[in-house]
């Protein structure tokens, strides 16, 4: 009787660690997946300040236009 005991507790225990295990890796998998996105984000943000930086202010009043008034043509 007491080593079914024994078996059935080293089962949960192989079981509730590999489930906690698996949580653990999966948290970090979305953390991974989250922080490469707000990396895309943030490198998307400078490319467009800077493009819009580097436009001279005719360029920048026309750019600006077109934006509010949809086609812009």
């Amino acid at each position: 009787m007491t080593d079914w005991i024994i078996a059935a507790i080293v089962g949960i225990a192989v079981f509730a660690a590999s489930w906690f295990g698996g949580r653990k890796a999966g948290v970090s998998s979305i953390k991974a997946k989250q922080n490469e996105a707000r990396l895309a984000a943030v490198k998307e943000a400078n490319e467009v300040r800077n493009e819009v930086e580097a436009l001279d202010r005719d360029t920048l009043k026309r750019r600006a236009a077109k934006w509010v008034r949809g086609s812009g043509d």
